[in-house]
C-alpha cells in the first residue's frame, strides 16, 4: 500500500502542474540574441520587431509570414507611399500580434534623402490572445525610445 500511495501523490503532483499551465495563459517565448524567456512586454516588443523587418517568403516554413510593406522602401515619400506604409502596419500587428492595439501613428520627419522618423502609438493588452480588452498601459514607440503610460 505505501508503494501505491507514493505512486498516486506523483501523479497527482503532475496533474496539478499541467492544470496549472493551462490554467496560465501567457505567450512566452525565447530572446532572440541571448536565448533567455522573455514574457510580457518584452516578448511582444521583439515580436512587433520581427513583424516589422521580416520580408515576406524570407521564413521557409512560414511563407505567408512576413512584411509586404518592406517593397516600399525606395519608393518616394509622398503621402500616398506613407498612408500605404502604415496601413500594412496596422494590418500586420493586427494579424500576427494581439497582444499590440495600434491607435496612432505619427508623422515626426521625412526627408528628400529617404530618412523617415515615425512614432506608434498603442496599447499593451496583456491577455490580448484571449480577447481580453483591458488596457495595462499605454506604449509609444519612438526611435529606440520606449515610453509606458498607466492606462487608469
Amino acid at each position: 500500500m505505501p508503494c501505491g500511495r507514493a505512486t498516486s501523490a506523483k501523479s497527482h503532483r503532475r496533474r496539478s502542474s499541467t492544470t496549472r499551465r493551462r490554467r496560465r495563459p501567457d505567450m512566452s517565448g525565447v530572446d532572440a540574441t541571448s536565448g533567455a524567456i522573455l514574457d510580457g512586454f518584452p516578448h511582444v516588443e521583439q515580436s512587433l520587431e520581427r513583424i516589422f523587418t521580416t520580408f515576406q517568403g524570407e521564413r521557409k516554413m512560414r511563407e505567408w509570414f512576413g512584411n509586404p510593406g518592406l517593397r516600399l522602401l525606395g519608393e518616394n515619400a509622398t503621402a500616398r507611399t506613407v498612408l500605404l506604409w502604415f496601413n500594412v502596419l496596422w494590418m500586420l500587428v493586427e494579424l500576427f500580434e494581439p497582444r499590440f492595439k495600434i491607435v496612432q501613428f505619427v508623422v515626426n520627419d521625412i526627408s528628400r534623402l529617404g530618412y523617415g522618423d515615425f512614432t506608434i502609438n498603442g496599447q499593451h493588452l496583456p491577455y490580448g490572445h484571449l480577447d481580453w480588452q483591458q488596457a495595462a498601459f499605454f506604449v509609444s514607440i519612438d526611435g529606440s525610445a520606449v515610453t509606458l503610460k498607466s492606462a487608469i
